[in-house]
């Protein structure tokens, strides 16, 4: 498992209980053997069989239960591990968007923050999102290719926040010929709005990794959670280099996931002065930063101003899709390292809690 001494679950972020489906819990199996014996270990106890995926892309099988009444998650995680060694087992956490929304009234500022070239550059790899659904009709979708697919059953979430996210990918003063896979893992919402269960998360990460697509945007946050875990850990070796958003639960908090796990690289925001935003989360797991204070949006004629470390990380994609050298590197630390030697300083000398490396730049990343 991936999870370092540097992130050890203590305080608000560790006693989440905020799950998709109270009753379900979920385990990854290596192999058909110890599939089996779960399956028959869960339902000689009382489970309920709800779900079997095969995840070829992760080289996994997940297996959905519904818990007898009267056990815990806790309960059903120790017992389902105990019976099944090399067993990952777990309950679906919730995650969450990390953007908001206001109206017009600040100057597009983030291209000329990063040093963007004129005319943008081009596209190297293919990019993944999971995020929500993306209005493939949208005017600002016009010059990219983009491929969905949805990972839960029921309704959808809005499209806008994964409209945006990818509007922010294709814009052609950044990136041109760009291709999007989009895994749309938003099927839920509640009074605070959208969720996402772990398991799409894992399916989804598992889809990517099929498709060969190397570069991933992950423009949501949540607790930690053992299947994700490994799913993360999975994705890394597979040669995945995941790009999150650390998440707007403010500066007190522990590190949220996936931008938590060190396979994956953790982006936060700042704002056109370089200022970090106020409910950014910050740790030693922060990488880099990214314009994410009053960003321009221009969705169908209407242009929004959007705010949040979900809406910072896309640019930190864009700018390694645009570069050779980070889709050259050969493992997330080489990404990072990248990244390290390319950042302007925002706070003390080195990485910091607040900054990371410091303010992304793009300038002289692309040649045509």
């Amino acid at each position: 498992m991936s999870c370092t001494p540097a992130q050890v679950r203590t305080g608000p972020a560790a006693e989440r209980t905020d799950v998709v489906g109270a009753r379900k819990v979920i385990a990854l199996l290596p192999n058909a053997k110890s599939a089996s014996r779960m399956r028959q270990t869960a339902q000689s106890t009382g489970y309920q069989e709800l779900d079997t995926t095969r995840l070829d892309g992760l080289d996994l099988t997940m297996l959905t239960f519904r818990m007898p009444d009267g056990v815990t998650g806790a309960e059903a995680i120790e017992a389902l591990e105990a019976a099944v060694p090399g067993s990952t087992v777990g309950i679906n956490h919730a995650y969450r968007l990390q953007q908001g929304t206001r109206a017009p009234g600040a100057l597009d500022y983030a291209d000329t923050l990063m040093r963007w070239q004129e005319g943008g550059c081009r596209a190297r790899a293919p990019i993944g999102m999971i995020d929500t659904a993306i209005d493939t009709s949208s005017p600002a979708l016009q010059g990219a290719e983009v491929v969905t697919r949805r990972f839960f059953d029921g309704n959808a979430a809005a499209a806008t926040h994964g409209t945006d996210v990818a509007a922010i990918l294709a814009d052609p003063d950044r990136l041109r010929g760009v291709k999007i896979y989009g895994a749309n893992v938003f099927g839920q919402s509640d009074a605070t709005g959208p969720v996402a269960g772990a398991d799409a998360l894992v399916r989804a990460l598992d889809w990517l990794a099929e498709e060969n697509v190397r570069f991933v945007n992950l423009a949501l946050a949540g607790p930690y959670n053992k299947l994700l875990d490994l799913a993360v850990d999975r994705a890394a070796d597979r040669g995945l280099v995941l790009v999150a958003a650390v998440g707007n639960d403010g500066p007190r908090v522990d590190p949220l996931y996936p931008a938590g796990f060190g396979e994956v690289i953790a982006v936060t925001a700042v704002d056109a002065g370089g200022r970090i935003y106020r409910d950014a989360v910050r740790g030693s797991h922060v990488d880099v930063a990214a314009p994410g204070v009053d960003i321009l949006v221009p969705i169908e004629g209407r242009p929004r101003f959007v705010t949040g470390t979900s809406i910072a990380t896309p640019f930190v994609t864009a700018r390694l899709v645009a570069d050779p050298s980070a889709i050259a590197a050969r493992s997330v630390a080489d990404v990072r390292n990248r990244l390290a030697t390319t950042s302007a300083e925002l706070g003390p000398e080195g990485r910091d809690a607040m900054f990371g490396y410091g303010l992304a730049l793009a300038d002289d990343i692309c040649s045509d």
